[in-house]
């Protein structure tokens, strides 16, 4: 059947995907262990998210040092939901705290690479980050390629083991030669009108040898071929965001079963030099609304297909800002952040880390939030307590410290993970 992305969105589709010569019939994958139908889904918010107005101290001296360093931009007690009591979630973030109340979300606070290895750089910060390797940035691989390459629960004929949800795969999979690039389907054809079947038979008897090109040109046509079998529909519950339909994109994969992995979406928008918004309004507070309800409508798809303890979505951004707002209403480039991670088998409704404080003498280099969690901490509990991929040394090299910060049920998970 043809494949429906709402109908899907008009405009572009690449895909990259070397899985060697053989052609690709489209079936359900078979399951070797319940690892193998896990999937971990990489939001990456592109711009450097101020973290401060996404989860901000809600009482006591931490609250007087954020009101005192923000005097324009603070989000208020009356525009905030109680977390805990010590820290509030942005008042627009209605699905983020109907997910925290369920305990599928955990805030990570404070996270980031270690002191003298960070950089405020929107380039080079998301490249270590992606590479799995802070203060180096000549790694060859991504993180989530290692795991790819190593992990013992892919199935050997996944269809779509690793996607990504923009024309080129981003720097985490750099590496997975399986990974493939889809930012619409729809329009994924070389020529999708009167003689687009003509186009690509010609093509199938151009590239049908053995060459590394052959390979390549071969398997796209099959997978054109696979994605006119499926059919991968947003449901009308999600908001008519960009956001929202490429996590719906991934959520389709996952109830087509295709044996997704791994898979990456991009969110951009969030370098908020200026006008941020005042009272924790204006552009920041829209912006993560929209961050909130795709999330939520993503969510609520997979729990009614019975897919929610299958998935675990890690949300992350370039680095925080910095404590202190700037002249222009706005805040400039910082250091540590709030991760979020979610799921049906994350140990959510709670805040992991330790919170440094916002004073003066709190302060990473008197501006920025100091970093209190290795993000590998974070990264090692996902791959290897939700996964199951045992090789961490090698998907996070070099990285000596706790594998896991409490994240799941480890005693429900490994006993059920194996068969």
């Amino acid at each position: 059947m043809k494949i429906s992305r709402r109908g899907f969105l008009a405009g572009s589709a690449s895909v990259t995907a070397t899985l060697g010569g053989a052609g690709l019939g489209f079936s359900a994958v078979p399951s070797r262990s319940p690892a193998s139908n896990r999937t971990l889904v990489y939001l990456f918010l592109r711009g450097g998210m101020d973290g401060l107005n996404l989860v901000m101290p809600r009482t006591g001296v931490h609250r007087t040092e954020y009101l005192n360093k923000r005097p324009n931009i603070a989000v208020p007690i009356s525009n905030m939901h109680d977390l805990n009591g010590v820290f509030g979630l942005h008042g627009n973030c209605d699905g983020l705290k109907a997910l925290y109340d369920s305990g599928k979300l955990a805030f990570i606070h404070a996270v980031g690479m270690p002191e003298g290895q960070a950089s405020r750089s929107h380039f080079d910060s998301q490249e270590m980050f992606e590479l799995g390797t802070p203060g180096n940035l000549a790694t060859t691989t991504g993180w989530l390629a290692r795991h790819m390459n190593t992990s013992p629960h892919i199935a050997s004929d996944a269809v779509i083991p690793s996607l990504a949800t923009t024309s080129s795969s981003p720097t985490s999979l750099l590496g997975d030669f399986r990974a493939m690039s889809l930012d619409d389907a729809s329009s994924f054809h070389p020529n999708s009108g009167r003689y687009g079947d003509e186009h690509v038979n010609a093509l199938g008897r151009i590239y049908n040898g053995t060459s590394t090109l052959d390979y390549a040109v071969q398997n796209a046509l099959n997978m054109i071929d696979l994605l006119q079998q499926i059919d991968i529909t947003v449901p009308s519950s999600y908001p008519n965001t960009g956001l929202a339909d490429d996590l719906g994109l991934v959520a389709g994969m996952i109830k087509e079963n295709v044996g997704l992995q791994v898979a990456t979406v991009d969110y951009g928008g969030w370098d908020t030099h200026n006008g941020q918004g005042n009272d924790g309004g204006g552009y920041f507070a829209t912006h993560v609304g929209d961050l909130s309800a795709a999330i939520k409508a993503f969510m609520d798809d997979l729990e009614s297909s019975g897919l929610i303890d299958n998935v675990v979505l890690i949300v992350q951004s370039d680095f925080g800002r910095r404590v202190r707002e700037n002249g222009n209403e706005g805040t400039d480039h910082g250091t540590a952040q709030p991760i979020m991670v979610i799921g049906g088998q994350v140990l959510g409704g709670q805040i992991y880390g330790s919170f440094p404080g916002l004073r003066d003498s709190d302060l990473y280099l008197n501006t920025d939030l100091r970093m209190t969690t290795d993000f590998r901490q974070v990264y090692c509990d996902v791959v290897g307590n939700f996964l199951l991929n045992p090789n961490l040394s090698t998907v996070f090299p070099g990285y000596t410290g706790p594998k896991s910060i409490g994240l799941f049920d480890t005693n429900t998970i490994f006993a059920n993970g194996f068969d």
